[in-house]
């Protein structure tokens, strides 16, 4: 094959860069045989990991199909999408604009089909992978199984913790070395067989679970105590999958352990330990975002768009009915009488044709599309209504503080 053109060593640097903590670490192994993933636009992307740089295969149906995708790569953290000139064509300049401020396009303008099979390269075969390796291509769903590190037994369940750093802002630096030493110490403190390595950015925790002495969220906290007390980075957020069996099981805690650092994080903030089963109905969304064609927020958005047209207030309305349930309670936490609040409600249902009041089939709906759009970053994490009331009494928000058991 001929040298690769200016084009394709661009998207060589590209698949290299990662986000700054897993530049300043350097700890994760290259591991280059995934580094271009093809995504077709149609359903989710789920081969796609942190550092991932995604090909379009085909060109998706309507222009809606394209951002969902750019949103779900932004998500999973992909380091940018390959597309043809063909597919890119045409969007809007504004529309364009939009998905690469999601993530960063890089648009092939001819002998696309020779650049696509050439970055798409055949997967190593697990059996030759060191177990290192292995284990990080069954967190991340592209392997069933191979030779793993250390004595994790699938056939007992495993329970994962993910731990996230951000860096400071002096050196946008984290020290990723150190925040695995410290918890490779604690976790074989409690467990001796237990397996820590870095992957995509994070450090990785999983251990068999032995009876009910078990607790990974222990380990959680000592690796919490430490990092903190030694002001390793501005904020550590520590996440704890529940426990499952085989290596399915292993994936799946992992991927629940990561949700709920990501989410917790977001939502109240760092330095905390945030376990799967605390997250409530937002762990429930964690497939409706790993799927964009499930990630339909438009009554929000509609909602959203009425009140930016009208000066009103509708959606955080809707969510401080949500929160309480009756108008007169509604109308208490807005500052307003309870006949507006009444008013609003009609006003929602003309707009989106959803009566949140009498149905309670389009209650669900509308209000699972809420927490969606906090995770999307259409809404921000807390309610207006309580930003409102937070500020009026000084009160901190849910979720901040300690880490306390449930």
């Amino acid at each position: 094959m001929q040298s690769a053109p200016l084009e394709l060593r661009r998207l060589r640097e590209l698949g290299r860069e990662r986000d700054a903590r897993s530049l300043a670490s350097q700890a994760e192994p290259a591991f280059t045989s995934r580094r271009f993933v093809p995504v077709s636009g149609a359903g989710t992307a789920k081969h796609v990991g942190v550092g991932d740089v995604a090909v379009l295969e085909r060109i998706p149906a309507g222009q809606r199909s394209l951002v969902r995708l750019a949103d779900e790569l932004a998500l999973r953290g992909a380091a940018g999408l390959v597309v043809s000139e063909e597919a890119i064509a045409p969007l809007s300049a504004d529309l364009r604009r939009s998905i690469d401020e999601r993530i960063p396009l890089l648009v092939v303008g001819s002998e696309w089909e020779r650049t696509k099979t050439w970055l798409l390269d055949a997967d190593a075969p697990a059996s030759r992978m060191q177990p290192d390796a292995v284990l990080r291509e069954i967190l991340r769903g592209r392997a069933q199984g191979g030779p793993l590190p250390g004595e994790l037994d699938l056939g007992r369940p495993i329970q994962a913790v993910v731990v996230v750093a951000y860096p400071d802002g002096r050196t946008q630096h984290v020290p990723l070395d150190t925040i695995e030493e410290i918890s490779r110490a604690e976790a074989q403190s409690a467990d001796p067989r237990s397996v820590v390595l870095t992957i995509g950015g994070m450090v990785a925790v999983l251990s068999n679970e032995y009876g009910d002495a078990h607790d990974a969220g222990l380990i959680g906290r000592a690796i919490l105590h430490r990092a903190t007390s030694s002001h390793l980075a501005s904020g550590v957020t520590i996440g704890v999958g529940r426990p499952y069996a085989g290596a399915a099981g292993m994936r799946r805690t992992y991927r629940e352990a990561k949700w709920a650092a990501s989410v917790g994080e977001m939502l109240w903030g760092g330095n905390r330990v945030v376990r799967f089963r605390e997250l409530g109905i937002y762990g429930l969304l964690e497939p409706f975002l790993t799927d964009p064609n499930s990630s339909d927020t438009q009554d929000v958005e509609m909602l959203l768009e009425y009140d930016r047209k009208n000066q009103t207030a509708l959606l955080p309305t809707v969510e401080a009915y949500f929160d309480s349930g009756r108008s007169g309670d509604v109308a208490a936490s807005l500052f307003v009488h309870r006949n507006t609040i009444a008013y609003r409600l009609r006003a929602v249902r003309r707009v989106t044709g959803l009566d949140i009041i009498r149905d309670p089939d389009a209650r669900l709906l509308l209000e699972v599309q809420v927490r969606l759009a906090r995770l999307w970053g259409i809404l921000p994490a807390a309610p207006a209504h309580v930003a409102l009331r937070n500020a009026r009494e000084g009160s901190s928000p849910p979720g901040a503080g300690a880490e306390t058991e449930r």
